[in-house]
């Protein structure tokens, strides 16, 4: 989605007819085939109030809502549980504009493409999230039971199924050590092996038996988490290009809470979609405004140096090539040649039209195609325009369900495969695409099922939102298990199938084990409750569709807002809606 820009002062700015936040940044936060267990899923329990003293918090569904209602003649998504799913933002109804059609294109803001038909690949797919439900391959291993020796908090030995960077280890163990404190810690991966016996720091350390398989945490390379409290939005319609549906009333109604409150609540709005992503196993996330009251809290955001010791060559740009103008191109260009810029986010071909292929178009005029170019969307794009792209080195990050809710339609990746093209996957926003990454990884195995004759096998699906998504934005101390790398990574009950597909099946609400930087912040509560002491000091018990878990979000640091809990962080938000569950869908 083209909502955010990240600019070097709070402002409101107007784009193509659509009134677009532009984030405050925040000068001290920079440096510068198996049996199913259970096939359908459930409803989400029933709705939660803030807890007090020590009750715990419920993240499983939200209370009833009073949202614009969906057209008679257009399904709610399946994503949105009903009927106590969305937030109480007292927006006004707005009338019904017609049924999704992509057959009616708007005609007023669309235009004809160049050969006579939409862009893009999958007419017809459905639009609905795919079901989290358990798969089980191997009974007996399915039964076995995680278990902790507590020791040393500055170092974590993991045993299990290791998903390393060479391939999987059946039996291995994985050694986290970490150095400093505070937000100075660095936890790194110093031994992936089948047994690390004799590696310094292995004596003493705190083990986990996993009973799982342990897999690098996911890497989010799009998304707007600012925007993740909302619930999903039901379009009136199709449409052609991102500016259509960005100027229709029923978007504007829908975000004018957003709008209200941003700023007072700004801080509380993107962690709720951070911890949104860090209980489904993603570490590192694009697009979060870089406000000292997030960067280095919870997940790593790919944008700021701090969370990378100091490394900041990435720039992002949610508004479009049609923002740039030619000096200023010429100055990224250059700074692109020399390494000064080394990821160039840009939202680029939203659509199924012509205008929104003519944006790449705009984008060679200013000569801004090289490795560092990063692609979000290009679903206008055909093979001659990823002919570029693979010549160029440039990559693409690929937002399938997202395209599909808005456009009918989504980026043809198998052209941008066929034409040498590294895809990144991830799930854009909650308002119109996947509720976290581990969802979007199945609705791209539907997509490569229904409308690419099977291409993608789970491993590339998993190396999508993994390997390829951190290289696609020059981030490559994350994204693998192998030494040296940082030690962001999750644990998924192992049930005796391929390690691959466990992950890319995994239902959210069964991650037993997620760590960033070598701290556990968020995992099943027996697991997270045997940890060392220091390791547990100010985390807090959560639910997730019922099972027990426990999330460390509040740091002691009273500053900045940064010693909030989870329970602080909903019961703010909750002043002016109801946030959208952290775990919107169950087994």
């Amino acid at each position: 989605m083209r909502t955010l820009v990240l600019l070097a002062a709070s402002l409101t700015a107007a784009c193509d007819g659509a009134r677009v936040y532009i984030a405050p940044i925040d000068a001290g936060a920079m440096d510068v085939p198996a049996a199913q267990d259970v096939v359908a899923p459930q409803e989400l329990a029933a709705a939660i109030d803030t807890p007090t003293g020590d009750v715990p918090v419920n993240v499983d569904a939200p209370t009833p809502m009073d949202v614009p209602p969906v057209p008679t003649d257009r399904p709610a998504l399946t994503d949105t549980p009903a009927p106590i799913d969305a937030p109480r933002m007292d927006v006004v109804a707005v009338a019904d504009s017609g049924p999704r059609d992509v057959t009616a294109p708007d005609l007023v803001l669309g235009d004809v493409p160049r050969d006579g038909a939409p862009s893009g690949i999958g007419a017809g797919l459905s639009p609905d999230a795919i079901p989290d439900r358990r798969v089980t391959c191997d009974a007996t291993t399915a039964a076995r039971p995680p278990s902790v020796v507590a020791g040393s908090p500055d170092r974590i030995v993991l045993r299990g199924r290791v998903i390393a960077s060479s391939g999987v280890i059946a039996q291995g163990e994985v050694l986290v050590v970490a150095t400093g404190t505070g937000t100075s810690r660095v936890g790194r991966i110093t031994c992936v092996a089948a047994s690390c016996a004799g590696r310094a720091g292995y004596d003493g350390a705190t083990v986990v038996q996993t009973a799982g398989v342990i897999a690098p945490g996911l890497v989010d390379t799009h998304n707007h988490p600012q925007y993740n409290w909302l619930p999903p939005w039901t379009p009136p319609r199709l449409f052609q290009n991102s500016d259509q549906w960005q100027s229709v009333p029923e978007y504007r109604a829908f975000t004018q809470p957003l709008r209200d409150n941003e700023g007072t609540y700004t801080c509380e709005m993107v962690k709720w979609g951070e911890l949104r992503s860090l209980f489904a196993g993603t570490t590192t996330l694009q697009g979060a405004p870089n406000r000292v009251c997030v960067t280095r809290t919870l997940v790593r955001d790919i944008e700021y140096g701090a969370d990378f010791e100091g490394i900041d060559r990435h720039r992002p740009n949610t508004l479009g090539i049609a923002t740039v103008n030619a000096m200023d191109a010429m100055d990224l260009r250059a700074d692109m040649d020399s390494g000064a810029l080394t990821a160039y986010i840009l939202h680029l071909g939203e659509g199924i039209n012509e205008s929104s292929r003519r944006e790449f178009d705009l984008m060679l005029q200013r000569n801004m195609l090289a490795g560092p170019m990063v692609i979000i969307h290009g679903t206008a794009l055909g093979r001659p325009e990823f002919d570029l792209v693979g010549r160029a080195g440039a990559k693409l990050v690929w937002s399938p369900r997202s395209n599909v809710i808005l456009y009918g339609r989504t980026t043809d990746v198998g052209a941008a495969m066929d034409a040498g093209v590294s895809v990144a996957l991830a799930p854009d926003w909650s308002p119109s695409g996947g509720p976290n990454l581990l969802s979007e990884m199945r609705y791209a195995r539907y997509v490569s099922r229904t409308a690419l004759n099977n291409r993608l096998t789970d491993r590339m699906i998993f190396e999508m939102a993994t390997r390829n998504a951190a290289l696609a934005v020059d981030r490559p101390q994350v994204g693998e298990i192998a030494e040296g790398r940082y030690a962001d990574l999750m644990v998924i009950p192992d049930r005796g199938c391929d390690a691959y597909s466990t992950v890319v099946d995994a239902p959210t609400a069964d991650l037993r084990l997620v760590l960033v930087n070598g701290r556990p912040l968020y995992g099943d509560a027996a697991v997270m409750n045997a940890m060392p002491a220091t390791l547990r000091d100010r985390c807090e018990a959560v639910t997730a569709c019922g099972q027990g878990k426990t999330a460390c979000v509040a740091l002691a640091d009273t500053t900045n807002l940064l010693s909030q809990t989870a329970a602080e962080i909903e019961s703010r938000l909750r002043t002016f809606a109801t946030p959208y569950p952290l775990v919107p869908l169950c087994p």
